[in-house]
């Protein structure tokens, strides 16, 4: 709930008809989710403009729209005017800086009140922690946590969802997302982090960072954001443990010495160190990395909220990998795991250690298994060097049958020595699912979105 008071000091704001009502309001964009009382947010649309569907919303109600200022929309508001004379219009000069400009200055007041701001950036696993920390914190406080939904982690997204901040909630956790140089910095400075976590850094985005060290220096940024706040680092990153520790900071590790320490293994990860000694289960998370995610989530809880502890930890147990991202599914009466929403070269190993490392732990053998991985997209002029080598990687389970799907695939041929290409999904599909197929118990599919491979399965 937004205090309107906010509004009338954005800078971006050309001109309020109307008197701003006192009391507190919500934000809201979507005409089909509007819920009194609130404000609403007329973004200008590639095909519709939203000041021509308003008016059931005024007829219920909302009491301020806020609209761009143009010849078109004054005229659309000067009409509305006269019919609704109670409802205060705010024209702006640009919709998503004024998003900016009041998400700041709501979360600066929040945070005046003792509100929490934790950011997560890094290369890979952002989602997966941000949804692993929101999951375990919606257990424990469901009314007082707001979370970043689906991805929205950019420079809309991030102000969209502080804005849903109200004022019994007591944290906020957001994604920060970044594919250009200076993104992060700029979310950094709407969203005012007060804690974070950078889960890690690797070879994401090159098309325009260009090489891991300026990834490094993107994704970095929130340390630097965050100050002697919370900051979680991870020593198992080489480019992480560089980072100088801060009076906030607190190690973790998998590998070696650290504040807190991780051992995964099958269905379990063991925690001990500055936390304690705690023992988390979960048996649908593969691969150890996904353990570790979780008790890094299960920490950066604890830490906030360690009065919670008993029931974070039940809670770890509970937790289940959202759609497309790294989780098992049944078809055909074959065992499926599906990430097809994002690839990388780490993420991509890693997934490939653990989808093996399962397989291991269930006796099950690599001859039963399909690999089926899509193109890692934006890595820029070392794209065919890359997925080459992502192929040599394929090399240490040689019993498994591959498939590689997009430009790349030839690379990843080139790579493996062995295994059959296709264009896209729909031609493999078309041609050959059924045949190779046939016989495997178990698969892997994993790629970027833009080659939608979920559709092999038929999912929407």
């Amino acid at each position: 709930m937004i205090e309107t008071r906010l509004l009338a000091e954005c800078p971006s704001v050309k001109k309020i008809s109307g008197n701003l009502p006192k009391e507190l309001l919500g934000f809201c964009s979507d005409t089909r989710a509007y819920k009194h009382p609130a404000m609403f947010m007329a973004y200008p649309g590639s095909r519709h403009n939203p000041l021509s569907y308003v008016e059931p919303l005024l007829k219920e109600g909302c009491p301020v729209v806020i609209f761009e200022s143009s010849m078109e929309n004054e005229g659309l508001v000067e009409q509305l005017q006269e019919k609704y004379p109670a409802v205060c219009f705010v024209g702006v000069q640009d919709a998503v800086t004024f998003t900016q400009e009041l998400g700041t200055r709501h979360v600066r007041g929040w945070q005046k009140n003792g509100g929490r701001v934790f950011a997560i950036s890094g290369s890979n696993g952002k989602t997966t922690h941000k949804e692993m920390l929101a999951f375990l914190l919606k257990t424990v406080m469901p009314n007082e946590m707001v979370a970043t939904e689906k991805n929205n982690n950019n420079h809309l997204g991030v102000p969209l969802t502080v804005l849903q901040i109200r004022p019994e909630t007591k944290i906020c956790v957001l994604e920060l997302g970044s594919n250009h140089p200076g993104e992060i910095k700029v979310l950094c400075d709407l969203a005012l982090p007060d804690s974070g976590l950078v889960t890690n850094i690797g070879a994401t985005h090159l098309e325009f960072f260009g090489s891991e060290e300026k990834v490094f220096l993107e994704e970095g940024y929130l340390y630097h954001a965050v100050g002697d706040g919370l900051f979680f680092q991870n020593l198992d990153d080489v480019f992480l443990k560089t980072i100088p520790r801060a009076k906030g900071t607190v190690t973790f590790s998998a590998k070696g010495e650290a504040d807190i320490r991780f051992k995964a293994e099958t269905g379990q990860v063991q925690i001990d160190g500055k936390l304690g000694h705690e023992i988390l289960r979960n048996k649908t998370l593969t691969g150890t990395h996904n353990l570790t995610n979780m008790a890094t989530a299960w920490c950066i809880a604890v830490s906030l909220f360690p009065e919670k502890r008993g029931v974070l930890t039940a809670a770890a147990s509970l937790f289940r990998p959202t759609a497309n991202r790294s989780e098992w599914k049944e078809h055909a009466g074959k065992k499926i795991y599906l990430d097809a929403y994002n690839a990388n070269p780490s993420s991509m190993k890693v997934a490939l250690s653990g989808f093996f490392e399962w397989l291991k732990a269930h006796d099950i053998a690599e001859s039963d298994a399909l690999i089926v991985l899509g193109d890692m997209n934006e890595l820029g002029d070392n794209g065919p060097a890359y997925h080459r080598e992502l192929g040599e990687y394929l090399r240490q389970w040689p019993d498994a049958h591959n498939v590689f799907i997009g430009r790349f695939a030839a690379h990843y041929l080139e790579g493996r020595g062995l295994g059959t290409c296709y264009p896209d999904a729909a031609r493999f599909k078309g041609l050959e699912w059924e045949h190779m197929t046939q016989g495997k118990t178990h698969l892997f599919i994993k790629g970027s979105r833009s080659l939608q491979l979920e559709s092999l399965l038929a999912i929407t």
